[in-house]
């Protein structure tokens, strides 16, 4: 059949799909196969995912690392329609957003008394004879005392709706000069990255051991878009989250990238999960490192960025700015080594480490 003319579409992807053992039958698959999963395909392993084999249909994840939210500012240049990204903090967010409302508060207030009286203007047009014989007159007050009990109810319902006219009227006239004389629009999402693991659901036994102890090493870094504070509290470390629907992309720093968007469910698993099936899956709690173990770390270089990130408790002693979109903060433990942390930022940021106020607060204990 000519595929213009085809009224209906299969579309098979590699991960909504398995191979099927040799005495299976032909057709629908039972309901008791995919039941628990909503009658979706469980991925039960990162191995069986391809990064370009479609979106991964259900599957179950252990959290083992989650990082500070993030937001992603685009700025649109609107006269060569060219597009700023960059990835701010949660203080940075708050810093640009400031800035960002007072920079169009002072628009609105400099484009408001030119619409209000261009709205006035429009408005009066259409007003009754007895509302513009009142405002014409040297005393309003008296004038519409004079008036009789209809052309009063004629007067009020006017300066009623006058009133709700103007509002409508002059709001819509400042945002079309708004846009009309801005030269940026300025869009911020959310969103948080998880370093994810599947969970492993049945019991070790000689025959599968091999396979747990390969898919146990493979982390995946998982990227939830416009999270959401249900989201948040529901993605904590040691949890297993099961997810529906998730786009997969090529790997990235040795780690399988996986998003979540609108459309991806997320909901916790109906049992708790022992501690025994987490270990099995490669869950490894927080473990902070000293600063001379990370010195000797640092002289072997580990394969991937999962392997390379590590946990520390230290106390910042001094934090030096290096321009304005460096800093660096010298730190300290109980073993005396010191230790100089770098960290590149934007320019309105004056907390990059996170600490507060920070004159006053050094030395601080911080966990990095």
């Amino acid at each position: 059949t000519d595929r213009r003319q085809a009224p209906l579409f299969l579309k098979i992807t590699a991960n909504n799909s398995r191979v099927a053992t040799w005495d299976a039958k032909l057709g629908f698959v039972h309901p008791k196969y995919t039941a628990h999963q909503g009658g979706s395909l469980l991925v039960k392993s990162l191995c069986d995912i391809f990064p370009d084999g479609g979106s991964v249909p259900v599957i179950d994840l252990v959290v083992c690392k989650k990082y500070p939210q993030i937001y992603l500012e685009k700025i649109i240049d609107n006269e060569n329609q060219n597009v700023v990204s960059n990835h701010l903090t949660e203080g940075e967010e708050a810093a640009r957003q400031s800035q960002h409302d007072m920079n169009h508060q002072r628009a609105s207030e400099k484009f408001a008394d030119t619409a209000r009286k261009e709205c006035s203007e429009e408005v009066d047009e259409d007003a009754p004879t007895h509302w513009k014989e009142m405002e014409a007159s040297h005393s309003p007050q008296e004038h519409y005392e004079k008036l009789g009990v209809t052309e009063k109810n004629i007067v009020d319902d006017w300066t009623k709706k006058r009133l709700v006219l103007l509002q409508s009227m002059i709001s819509k006239s400042i945002e079309d000069s708004l846009k009309d004389h801005s030269s940026s629009e300025r869009k911020s999402v959310p969103y948080i990255k998880v370093l994810v693991k599947a969970f492993c659901h049945s019991k070790q036994t000689a025959r599968n051991l091999d396979h747990h102890a390969r898919t146990q090493k493979i982390s995946a870094e998982l990227t939830i878009w416009r999270v959401s504070e249900e989201q948040l509290r529901l993605l904590k470390e040691g949890t297993v989250v099961r997810m529906k629907n998730l786009g997969v992309k090529s790997d990235r720093d040795g780690l399988l990238q996986l998003s979540a968007k609108s459309d991806t469910q997320m909901e916790p698993l109906s049992s708790e999960p022992t501690q025994y099936q987490l270990i099995q899956s490669g869950y490894e709690e927080r473990c902070p490192r000293s600063l001379i173990r990370i010195n000797l770390m640092s002289k072997k270089m580990e394969p991937t960025r999962a392997k390379r990130e590590v946990d520390v408790i230290a106390c910042v002693i001094k934090i030096q700015h290096q321009g304005d979109n460096t800093s660096a903060a010298y730190l300290a433990d109980e073993s005396g080594f010191v230790m100089k942390l770098e960290r590149n930022h934007s320019s309105q940021n004056n907390d990059p480490f996170h600490l507060g106020n920070v004159e006053a607060s050094l030395p601080a204990v911080v966990a990095f």
